[in-house]
């Protein structure tokens, strides 16, 4: 029933150490720069592309996560408008709630041009809130009278992070695991619009001129890695070994969001991110609220 989860450990730890070790924000950074490219790549290897058209989601499924990623940025971005929030942090802030949490807000923010301590402040609210999502879906879901099968894809839909959107859908028993497993990996395939819309989105703030173009030539290396990595994987390679490279991915995440918690002084963070965690807690509620009403419409 409760797990952190590695990652969010591992970036807990990072912050818990930063005063003591005092390391070089610019030697952080180079190493987040040279171990999250390989990352994002190797986490492909988990997204089985034809989860979209099988049975298992259906079209309750693709529904609910659709309107979860709609409800996602457009709550975000009104309410950290209204919060003062600067639009690229707000974009970020969209993309781990409405896709795959720490995965999703690492793969924006190169495009972004966040600082370590921007994305480490938005990475400490997405995994507060992924855990309160984990936490509270199983048991919101038995209150509401959701079955298994609208269980499973709720939890699929708005808990933030891949392992503990598994973890909540095997909490509630039946159908509800697979179909958890099956609607989080379908709306990871989400990565494959954002980061490219993350491009265009932070090339307003740049100089005149094609600012398109420019921010075309920024297209991360790993976007592609990623994108065939998942074809690979839906395609080429037998689910065992696509399983067990994704499984490396997941391991490189954690010494990432370590390097990104050494980034943060702790009291630094607790200036930084109240209006970041107010704007996530509120569209987070939007989130759920908009993908449990999906739900009892559709099934």
């Amino acid at each position: 029933m409760f797990s952190l989860g590695a990652g969010t450990f591992g970036l807990l730890c990072g912050i818990t150490l930063s005063d003591k070790l005092n390391i070089d924000p610019n030697t952080n950074k180079n190493w987040i720069n040279l171990i999250l490219p390989p990352a994002i790549i190797l986490l492909g290897f988990g997204l089985d592309m034809n989860m979209a058209l099988s049975n298992q989601i259906g079209v309750a499924g693709l529904c609910t996560i659709i309107i979860t990623i709609i409800a996602a940025f457009s709550c975000t971005l009104l309410i950290s408008r209204i919060l003062g929030i600067d639009r690229l942090e707000a974009f970020a802030l969209g993309a781990g709630g409405a896709i795959c949490g720490n995965s999703a807000v690492l793969a924006v923010a190169p495009s972004l041009r966040l600082t370590s301590k921007q994305t480490g402040s938005i990475l400490a609210v997405i995994n507060i809130l992924g855990l309160a999502t984990f936490l509270s879906v199983p048991l919101l879901a038995s209150a509401i009278g959701f079955e298994p099968e609208s269980a499973g894809i709720w939890a699929g839909s708005t808990v933030h992070a891949v392992p503990q959107a598994i973890a909540a859908g095997e909490a509630m028993g039946g159908d509800a695991l697979s179909l958890a497993s099956g609607t989080k990996l379908t709306r990871v395939l989400g990565l494959l619009i954002v980061v490219p819309a993350a491009i265009i989105y932070s090339s307003g703030n740049g100089e005149s001129g094609n600012k398109i173009s420019s921010g075309i030539s920024r297209i991360p290396l790993f976007l592609p890695g990623f994108i065939l990595a998942s074809i690979l994987s839906s395609f080429l390679i037998p689910e065992t070994i696509a399983q067990n490279i994704e499984h490396l991915g997941s391991l490189l995440m954690v010494p990432i969001l370590i390097l990104i918690g050494l980034s943060i002084r702790p009291r630094e963070l607790l200036n930084v991110s109240k209006p970041i965690l107010i704007a996530g807690s509120l569209s987070t509620v939007c989130i759920m609220l908009a993908s449990a009403i999906a739900l009892v419409i559709l099934m």
